[in-house]
């Protein structure tokens, strides 16, 4: 990775707040010149610093009103249980970050549902496994940063 200096850490956070945002806007906020702007995130596409532009979508739109935060833990650490976990968690719909984490738990997942009754179904469906040990259901009653 290449060394980033204060203005490439300026233009990631403001693009990573809008990446809609026009040379003239960058350069505004940041204080070089709009071509500087520009060719220094097309640096960072390039090196890799930024991997992808995304459009985050209101879960609202399709209903999705209720944040569920998982936590699982599986019943061993063997490989294949593992293997199998993962290959369910990435065909369920409803899970939108998926994490394998260290310490008491294995995955932390977020799970966007309609509603608790929706909820209900994703955990019969996804999480009533032999080889999941346990999980923890934390909903989210609002969003900080």
């Amino acid at each position: 990775m290449a060394e980033l200096d204060k203005f490439d850490h300026r233009l990631l956070e403001l693009l990573q707040e809008n990446a809609r945002l026009t040379g003239s806007e960058l350069a505004d906020r940041v204080g070089l010149s709009s071509a500087a702007c520009l060719r220094r995130v097309q640096r960072l596409r390039e090196n890799g610093t930024i991997e992808r532009d995304v459009a985050v979508i209101n879960p609202r739109v399709f209903g999705k009103r209720m944040t569920v935060v998982v936590l699982l833990t599986l019943n061993s650490d063997r490989p294949d249980r593992y293997n199998m976990l993962r290959a369910d968690l990435e065909k369920a719909p409803e899970i939108v970050q998926c994490d394998h984490v260290t310490g008491a738990h294995d995955i932390v997942l977020r799970v966007r549902v309609a509603d608790m009754e929706e909820y209900s179904a994703f955990v019969d469906r996804v999480l009533v496994k032999p080889y999941i040990k346990r999980y923890e259901s934390l909903a989210v009653l609002g969003v900080i940063k």
